[in-house]
């Protein structure tokens, strides 16, 4: 067991760090572009710190044959950046970072539909409208109708991203932009490699500690693929990059989202959402973090639109609240 958890924390660190460098060349890229912020924090570097979630989902579904564990990845990882961005807000709160962006309230408002669009048929199962062999509503396919709505809103969010206001970073990158992407692609294939072996441990610790795959997916999958945006998000506010930072969490928020549906269409085998009809602790987990990640979206949407408060507990309040509901959902689960 202690090789388990020693390999797995060796993979964890060689994420962060391949991770940290990946987002120092995003923030060169954006000295140099006068592409905006969202765009910036919101595709580029939300693409690479979820390329873990993407790989360890794809290894889970397809490999392993654990719809749970990735489940618990994907929702486990949101929750955890939503709370990646509260506590970074507490430590660096002299920043008051919500009060110095005005991005992001798009994509966080697709983050909520989102959210919405996954809770729809197990709130629907829970009020006697939907069978629980109808949760995933496939109409004869192989796949379900959710993940089309999903991928449609994906779509659908990269436009208005690229709708979001420029990037307001006034340095200039002494790099050359073919530097940029050949250092950022280097470390971009790192964190791929890594994450596949991230998944095959996770799960090889879930069987070992008799948990939940959902659970383990949401704690150690969902923690460790979720480091990326912690380093990254630390990075960028250090830089006062905060559009790019708050791209970053938004972005990984919609696109690991996208990922279950991706995944979900490739897997020709069988439609993913069918384990939730007949494993009820996993449908129970699913479901929480589902309550959790859809409150929270909330919280942080009435952060960026509220007026700008001047005492610092009143603006602390929602990353706060944020914080508790993480320890929340850990208290239920165990």
């Amino acid at each position: 067991m202690a090789v388990t958890f020693g390999l797995y924390a060796l993979l964890a660190t060689i994420t962060v760090f391949a991770t940290v460098r990946a987002a120092h060349y995003v923030d060169e890229l954006d000295k140099k572009t006068r592409i905006s912020g969202a765009i910036i924090g919101g595709v580029l570097l939300a693409t690479v710190t979820s390329l873990p979630e993407f790989i360890t989902t794809i290894t889970a579904t397809v490999v392993l044959d654990s719809p749970g564990l990735a489940f618990g990845n994907v929702f486990g990882s949101n929750l955890f950046n939503i709370l990646i961005l509260a506590v970074v807000d507490l430590v660096f709160i002299k920043h008051l970072f919500f009060n110095k962006t005005n991005t992001g309230v798009k994509t966080n408002t697709l983050v909520i539909f989102m959210y919405m669009v996954f809770a729809l048929p197990l709130v629907l199962n829970r009020i006697g409208l939907l069978d629980y062999d109808q949760t995933g509503i496939t109409i004869g396919l192989t796949f379900s109708v959710i993940s089309l709505a999903i991928i449609g809103i994906y779509v659908f969010a990269l436009r208005s991203m690229s709708k979001e206001l420029p990037s307001e970073n006034e340095s200039t990158s002494t790099y050359s932009l073919k530097h940029i992407l050949i250092g950022f692609t280097a470390w971009a294939v790192v964190v791929v490699v890594t994450s596949y072996f991230v998944t095959v441990v996770t799960n090889t610790i879930a069987i070992e500690l008799n948990m939940s795959a959902s659970f383990a997916g949401a704690i150690f999958l969902g923690v460790a693929t979720s480091l990326p945006e912690f380093t990254a998000v630390i990075t960028l506010f250090k830089l006062k990059n905060y559009a790019v930072a708050l791209g970053n969490i938004l972005g990984s928020s919609v696109f690991n989202m996208m990922i279950i549906s991706v995944v979900d269409v490739i897997n020709i085998r069988r439609n993913i959402f069918d384990v939730l009809s007949t494993d009820m602790d996993l449908r129970k987990n699913i479901s929480l973090l589902l309550i959790l990640g859809l409150v929270n979206s909330i919280i942080v949407g009435v952060a960026l639109v509220r007026k700008p408060p001047k005492n610092k507990f009143i603006y602390g309040l929602p990353s706060i609240i944020i914080i508790i509901s993480y320890l929340v959902y850990i208290g239920l689960s165990l």
